[in-house]
This record gives C-alpha cells, structure tokens and sequence, in this order.
C-alpha cells in the first residue's frame, strides 16, 4: 500500500529530462493538495531537501496526488518543514472563452473577473474587424 501523502511531503516526478521534485504545501477542501515544483532535474536524489526548497517555485498546481501515489507515478521521498514563503496559496489566473475571453483571479476561496475599460477608439477598431 502507498504511503499517504501530507503537508511537506517531497513528491519524486520522473521526467523524460530528469527528476524532479515537488512539495505538497497545502490541501484544499475541493480541488486537493497543492504542491509547489521547484526548478531543476537531478542525476541523484538530493541529500538536503530543505536546501532545495530555498529557491523560487517554478509553478503550483492542485491535484489529486494521493491517486498518483498509490499508483507510482509519483514517489514521497521525504516530509520536511514548508518554508513560511510558501505558505500562502498562490493567486491562480484562469481564461474563459479563449485569446479574448475574460480573465479570472482565484486565491483559493474567490474568483474575480478582471475588467478594464475599453477607449472609443479600440472599440471602433474592433466593430470595424466584425
């Protein structure tokens, strides 16, 4: 049986360039854990995570990784102390409708559509291109 995946989990991703590794920083009620991926592939398995954690994330993600866990996709390597930088869900950026759909911010508990005014002269640009 797999391990079952907490907060400061180390999470193993093998890629076709390397490993690389994430944490599980937080779970949200609805859409699961929140896992921040740090930038780099590895030959070896750290041998000080906490080092590696020190730097910028290169992106968050929520997904359902206990899944992934129990069926090796993803390995827990370690559990170590979330750095307090990290603790804060990130704001998420969202696009409805495709290139000039509206743009949503989400911080984990509400969306916000982002709006801006548009001048006279682009709105006559625009119904001249319809």
């Amino acid at each position: 049986m797999a391990k079952k995946v907490k907060l400061g989990d180390i999470l193993q991703v093998l890629t076709s360039q390397g490993v690389a590794y994430a944490q599980v920083i937080q779970k949200h009620p609805e859409f699961g854990f929140l896992i921040r991926t740090f930038s780099g592939f590895y030959n070896e398995q750290p041998k000080n995570f906490s080092a590696m954690l020190e730097g910028e994330p290169q992106f968050s993600a929520l997904f359902v990784f206990q899944s992934a866990v129990n069926q090796d996709i993803l390995s827990v390597m370690a559990n170590v102390p979330i750095p307090e930088s990290l603790q804060v869900l990130p704001t998420f950026r969202s696009r409805n409708g495709g290139k000039g759909g509206s743009i949503w911010l989400w911080n984990g508990c509400e969306a916000v559509r982002l709006e801006r005014e548009i001048s006279s002269k682009k709105l006559n640009i625009l119904q001249e291109e319809l």
